[in-house]
């Protein structure tokens, strides 16, 4: 009996949807079907020329404060591009109130000849976030979503675009 597999073939390739033989559990093993899983393809990608061969994006919203993921956004804007640090880095743990990764590198000729914006929003710490999501564990906020279609997408983006949505959406495959 066959299934089907996400391969691996190499680290600079997409992953390779193949038909493998469903492995034989041995003794003291067990053999567990999943029914849906997710793949964060930024292992196998470089997301950043990704994003550059598609254009590039208006604007970077970054709720992660770590410097690399903050100059990565900001190789993936096109020209005239904003990226909006939303968020501060923790303090290190058992120093001064100033963080050890408090600082990130921005090529400075590309950012004013390309016309980039560089913008802060404080809207809360790595700690805030963690209390959000302990609120969250008991019982106290709620998720707003709606569940569609994935062969509804398309009217989906519309919706979005349209301000129609007041939700989070949840694809079903």
């Amino acid at each position: 009996m066959n299934m089907r597999a996400a391969v691996a073939t190499a680290f600079d390739r997409p992953l390779e949807i193949r038909k493998v033989p469903v492995p034989e559990p041995a003794a003291h093993q067990v053999l567990v079907r999943i029914e849906a899983s997710g793949l964060c393809h930024t292992d196998t990608t470089d997301q950043v020329a990704a994003i550059r061969a598609l254009g590039g994006v208006d604007v970077a919203i970054v709720p992660a404060a770590s410097p690399r993921v903050l100059e990565q956004a900001h190789a993936s804007l096109r020209r005239d591009g904003r990226l909006v640090l939303v968020s501060l880095p923790s303090p290190s743990p058992g120093t001064t109130p100033l963080p050890r990764d408090n600082t990130m590198s921005l090529p400075i000729f590309e950012t004013v000849l390309n016309g980039i914006s560089v913008i802060g929003s404080i809207v809360g710490t790595r700690a805030d976030l963690a209390e959000v999501f302990r609120l969250h564990a008991a019982g106290r906020t709620k998720v707003i979503y709606e569940t569609r279609k994935l062969d509804e997408i398309n009217v989906s983006f519309d919706e979005v675009l349209d301000s129609g949505i007041l939700a989070c959406l949840v694809f079903e495959m």
